[in-house]
């Protein structure tokens, strides 16, 4: 008995022992390690309960991090060891403080020099059958530890407030499993809960991880130190997966704070980027079967720069909506579902490309489908809204106000290639401004479109059923100030597009405005242009069915240089255009050698043209003095069948008033555009004031027309380009006043007498004057124009009608009358028209048998003509001087004191001069008595011509 209760007291001995050695061996470890100071204030062995303390550990050495752990309990159930299970009751670990640091080449845990255990022998371990052993615990509880970790790459900070974990065993794998942390890592509170049976081929488990302002750049520098970021998430996590067979999903939020990313050659940053919502991910035998997601993603202040090549910056980046992915046979399948993006403050630079916008926004819903890893269709609906846009490049600035684009959009794929595109675009553009190359500005105030893409190929693009309004429409030049083109609104009905073919039912352009510099008037206003019908096809050939023109003005003011004012300015500021860059000139190049193989001529026809209102046109025209001003109103123009590649006859008609009273009509069919110039016409003209054309006729003429009205009726044909025809003009109280300039000159030897005295003599007693002049010449004559017109006028008009009037009017005697042939002849006998003399018998006051008849016809002329003015100059001749000088010598001889030869000569002389004179007075007073106002009738001073042998007796008549 005595050697029994020995035995037990030396085992209890020994137990009650253990923990001091184990105590005093781990202190003597621990200073054999370096430890300056180590200690235990107690371990306990608790035999029966199968539990192990250890309460406050310390090793401490000076500069180094210590080891502390507060309490430490391990509790193992002893009849689980019989069943071959390690089953771990509890684990308590409590008040921890350590961590490890590197000290150059030494990895420290704490004070204790962890390299000191490295072997450079590599152990093997022994293969044998598997364990039958299987391990087990019941509960962990881990609170108030605190664990550094001070490495070169890493430094972390962990505080562990508290930490579970409870029912892990490998012998009922149908266990649910708990962990749950409540901690700080880096400063960052962290909390993860998890539920899970990880054990068992069925594995579930449910996760919920709360992070708190943690800083990524903290764990993510070693390997990624470009990363910084601060992330907070509130995320439940759901894993259901049964032999690779399951589901994950999540719920929650997430957010990542003053994100960054920099290297050599990107840096990104973003304020904020925010998930919240829910996924999943479904598998099968391991292989993906769907990824969904509903949620909301918000991003703010977001900066991408890729050196000087790519700046991205946006303020805010919203996305929301539902995306599931499928796949089938391991690879993607289909993408379906809503979504709505919006994007604020946008602004992209890229090379010299710069964008920016307010806000986009794209709604619609997604539906991919893909074949064999390649897309196969697309099926969305476009919601595109773009504000504020600012497109800039060199060449290009431009800048709208409101863009949206609505659409369903369907694209299909063959293999690797677009197959088909089918969509319903309609867009709609406020406020748009162009500016290209610093040269040209767009202004626009609003577009509407919509159009039909149906099934179409990338290469060959077709648009159809294209509607398009647009308002306020502003084209103008920069560089030399012009407006070109202004339009208050546009229209485009039912338009199609091809490579082939361009048509469109209709266009419409109202208040249009074209040419003009900001105050003056502009080249052209129309109120309406309307066009029908329109195609053009392959890019040489042009038809349109009908242009309507309505209530147009037009201004054409011609300079001193005989230039078109508005067509200069219009040409100068096209030249502005013209972009000489190398680039520019290289791309011209390349255009025209590859438009060397179209040698097809381009044509266009017009199935009818025509001008309804009034459509004004304002002359002003300064070469010519004075200023020419004229208005012409058309008030209706039609022109038919115009075709450059048939050259067909044309008809046309037109009806204008000139200067509010001239009305001009005109009709007939001409080959306007091509062709072999042939065609007739008609023209009338009534009532056309000539005052208003005086400085083209003191140009051109010589004369001012100072007063009167013209009747002007011309049809004639051309055939071949050859004119013949009639034009017939009646003029109505003429009145004409010399230029006194070349033109006068000229026109007078043309004509062969001035104007003044042709418009005597033409003029009736109603002072009308009505003239037949023919239409000829050929249009390809050089020689043909206002000049060669002038000449037929005075030649074949007022000349020819002059002489035929006075031929008839004087007959038989019509036949003498002559022309001076020069300036000086009619200066010197006053007259520049000489009609057949009154015939006297020589050397006496008696007239010629026949006298009173011819001067009663000249009578009746002048009383028919009233302008005409009559110069009356007797003469007397050689066969006058016979018949004196014997008069004259019998009275000298009869005297008492005949006169000397040399004094009778000069009485002859008198008696000649008396002659003379009494024959013009004659004349002059047979005139008076058959009613000829003396106002009308000049007498000259005789002057006797003794040297001319064919002159006769007479008296000299000329207009």
């Amino acid at each position: 008995m005595r050697i029994i209760l020995s035995i037990i007291v030396l085992i209890s001995l020994g137990l009650y022992s253990v923990p001091y050695l184990i105590r005093d061996q781990a202190v003597i470890w621990l200073k054999g390690q370096g430890v300056e100071n180590a200690s235990f204030e107690k371990v306990d062995i608790h035999w029966l309960s199968g539990a192990v303390e250890l309460l406050q550990l310390k090793a401490e050495s000076d500069g180094v991090p210590p080891i502390k752990v507060g309490h430490l309990k391990v509790s193992v159930d002893y009849p689980s060891l019989l069943d071959k299970r390690v089953f771990i009751n509890e684990v308590l670990i409590s008040d921890v403080a350590s961590g490890l640091h590197q000290q150059g080449d030494d990895l420290w845990l704490g004070p204790v020099n962890l390299s000191q255990f490295e072997s450079g022998e590599k152990v093997e371990e022994p293969e044998g059958p598997p364990t039958e052993w299987k391990f087990g615990i019941a509960n962990v509880n881990l609170s108030q530890i605190s664990w550094s970790l001070d490495l070169p790459q890493h430094q972390q900070q962990l505080v562990i407030d508290n930490a579970g974990l409870n029912a892990l065993y490998q012998w009922d794998e149908s266990a649910s499993t708990q962990l749950s942390i409540d901690a700080l890592l880096n400063g960052a509170r962290i909390k993860l809960d998890t539920d899970a049976v990880p054990l068992p081929d069925k594995k579930t488990s449910t996760i919920k991880l709360v992070l708190d302002q943690f800083p990524l750049q903290s764990v993510a520098k070693a390997w990624v130190p470009q990363l910084r970021g601060v992330l907070t998430t509130n995320l439940e996590l759901s894993l259901d997966i049964t032999g690779g067979t399951g589901q994950l999903s999540h719920a929650g939020s997430f957010s990542l704070d003053d994100f960054a990313w920099q290297d050599e050659q990107l840096t990104i940053t973003d304020k904020r980027l925010a998930w919240k919502g829910k996924g999943s991910v479904e598998l099968a035998q391991g292989d993906l079967q769907n990824i969904a997601l509903d949620g909301a993603l918000q991003n703010a202040s977001i900066k991408v720069e890729q050196g000087t090549e790519l700046a991205l910056l946006m303020s805010q980046f919203n996305w929301k909506g539902g995306v599931n992915l499928l796949f089938a046979d391991k690879l993607l399948s289909s993408i379906k579902g809503p979504q709505n993006l919006t994007v604020k403050d946008l602004k992209l630079r890229q090379s010299d490309l710069n964008i920016s916008a307010a806000t986009v926004t794209q709604n619609g819903p997604l539906n991919i489908q893909f074949e064999k890893g390649l897309p196969k269709q697309v099926k969305t609906q476009v919601g595109l809204n773009i504000a504020a846009l600012d497109l800039k490049n060199p060449d290009v600035d431009l800048a709208a106000a409101q863009l949206s684009l609505a659409s369903p959009l369907d694209i299909s794929w063959q293999g690797s290639e677009i197959a088909g595109i089918s969509a319903i675009p309609v867009v709609a553009l406020q406020q748009l401004k162009l500016v290209q190359g610093g040269r040209l500005a767009v202004d626009l105030a609003s577009a509407d479109m919509s159009a039909a893409i149906k099934n179409m190929q990338v290469t060959q693009p077709v648009i159809d059923k294209i509607q398009l309004k647009g308002s306020a429409l502003n084209v103008a030049t920069i560089k030399d100030p012009l407006q070109l083109l202004q339009l208050k609104s546009l229209g485009l009905n039912n338009a199609f597009y091809s490579a082939k073919r361009i048509s469109s039912d209709q266009v419409t352009l109202a208040g249009l405005k074209a040419s003009y510099k900001q105050g003056q008037k502009p080249l052209s206003t129309i109120g309406e242009v309307r066009l029908k019908g329109i195609l053009l096809s392959d890019l040489t050939r042009l038809v349109i069915n009908d242009i309507r023109l309505k209530n147009s003005k037009t201004t054409i003011s011609v300079t001193k240089k005989q230039a078109i004012k508005e067509i200069g300015a219009l040409t100068k500021a096209l030249a502005t255009l013209e972009d000489k860059s190398a680039a520019s000139v290289k791309k011209i190049s390349t255009a025209k050698k590859a438009s060397k193989g179209n040698n097809a001529a381009f044509t266009s026809r017009i199935g009818t043209l025509q001008l309804t209102g009034s459509n004004l046109v304002y002359i002003e025209d300064h070469s010519v003095k004075p200023t020419f001003k004229s208005t012409v109103d058309i008030k209706q123009l039609s022109v038919a069948k115009v075709d450059t590649g048939k050259g067909g006859l044309s008809p046309f008609s037109v009806k204008a008033a000139i200067n509010k009273h001239a009305i001009l009509t005109a009709s007939g069919k001409m080959n306007l555009l091509g062709g072999a110039k042939n065609g007739d016409w008609k023209i009338d003209l009534k009532n056309a004031e000539l005052p208003v054309v005086s400085p083209y006729a003191g140009k051109y003429v010589g004369y001012f027309l100072q007063s009167g009205q013209m009747d002007f009726s011309s049809s004639g044909t051309l055939k071949k380009g050859v004119l013949a025809g009639k034009n017939r003009i009646k003029l109505n109280r003429l009145e004409v006043q010399p230029a006194q300039n070349e033109a006068t000159g000229n026109f007078n030897k043309t004509l062969s007498m001035p104007l003044g005295t042709a418009i005597s003599v033409l003029q009736d007693s109603e002072d009308n004057i009505k003239l037949d002049l023919p239409v000829e010449g050929s249009l390809d004559d050089p020689q043909f124009g206002y000049q060669s017109i002038i000449n037929r006028l005075a030649s074949k008009g007022l000349k020819k009608a002059a002489f035929g009037f006075l031929t008839k009017a004087l007959q038989p005697y019509g036949a003498l009358i002559s022309l001076a042939s020069t300036a000086i002849d009619a200066n010197k006998s006053g007259a520049f028209i000489t009609l057949a003399p009154v015939n006297f018998a020589a050397g006496t006051n008696n007239s010629a048998a026949d006298a009173g008849d011819y001067l009663g016809k000249i009578s009746e002329m002048m009383v028919s003509r009233k302008g005409l003015r009559l110069n009356i100059c007797g003469n007397a001749v050689k066969a006058d001087r016979a018949n004196v000088l014997v008069l004259l010598e019998k009275e000298n001889k009869a005297k008492s004191k005949p006169l000397p030869p040399a004094e009778l000569e000069v009485l002859v002389m008198e008696r000649l001069q008396e002659l003379a004179s009494a024959r013009g007075e004659t004349v002059t007073t047979i005139l008076l008595e058959k009613g000829i106002p003396k106002d009308r009738l000049f007498s000259c001073f005789p002057v006797p011509n003794l040297k001319d042998d064919k002159l006769k007796p007479g008296v000299v008549l000329g207009l």
